[in-house]
């Protein structure tokens, strides 16, 4: 299992796709700034940094390492290294996280990045130093924690289904729990029964990922999500990402080509 993670992550080394991120994020820290009204109030430039870092990282997780995942699963069916691993005597469940630990890295490496260039040019002079700490380490580990359970099913339907097909099964996935669910809580509130218990169904059972944008908390200097809130909101989407291993498994399954 060692093998196929060190093999696929040398890979993408050796592709060097890892400095779009980089870059994308070392621009974003330059140019952060301009973006907000700073001569009417110098502090504005520390929250629009703040904000353009935590944008372009989360642009460049749901794209970059979302197509890394896709890329990587379907290399192991179009090139028959799904017979080659099993005759090795390696299970389907070793081979899966093996592979998702790729994602796991890169998503690391993404939003560490964004929270350490925050730390040093997005930190607004009268937050706390260990309170602007605390809610970035919370930022990373919430956005860790979602983006793995796409990536998993991401990784998992490319046992089906080629790269381009998988890459946007994940991004709708994204869309939905990031943005498409808050439209369905408007939707609770209809007059209309059936719509309002449909979309109650949805709410319900829907992946909640916008509990792990901490944006507007880094942007308006709301601090750190306090003990109970923070505790609750971390098994939710620890619960999502086992649902999403769980699933995968099942879907990373051994077929014959």
């Amino acid at each position: 299992m060692k093998s196929i993670f060190l093999l696929h992550i040398r890979q993408i080394f050796r592709e060097n796709d890892w400095i779009l991120p980089l870059l994308l994020l070392a621009l974003a820290a330059i140019i952060g700034s301009s973006f907000a009204p700073s001569n009417e109030d110098p502090a504005l430039r520390f929250s629009a940094r703040t904000q353009t870092i935590w944008i372009t990282a989360w642009f460049c997780s749901i794209f970059w390492v979302g197509f890394v995942s896709a890329k990587i699963g379907s290399f192991q069916r179009t090139k028959g290294l799904r017979e080659f691993w099993k005759a090795l005597g390696i299970s389907d469940a070793g081979y899966y996280l093996s592979l998702l630990a790729i994602p796991v890295i890169c998503n690391f490496f993404i939003f560490g990045l964004a929270a350490l260039l925050t730390f040093f040019v997005g930190h607004t002079p009268g937050v706390p130093v260990s309170e602007w700490a605390w809610v970035n380490a919370q930022a990373i580990l919430f956005a860790v924690l979602a983006q793995t359970s796409v990536m998993a099913l991401i990784l998992a339907i490319t046992n089906r289904l080629d790269t381009a097909p998988a890459f946007t099964c994940g991004l709708l996935i994204n869309l939905y729990g990031l943005y498409g669910i808050g439209a369905v809580d408007q939707v609770r509130s209809s007059k209309d029964p059936l719509l309002s218990s449909a979309a109650e169904l949805l709410w319900t059972v829907g992946p909640h990922l916008h509990f792990a944008d901490f944006l507007p908390r880094l942007t308006f200097g709301w601090g750190a999500l306090p003990g109970k809130p923070f505790l609750f909101a971390g098994l939710y989407l620890a619960a999502i990402l086992i649902v999403s291993i769980a699933t995968g498994s099942r879907l990373w399954r051994f077929r014959k080509s």
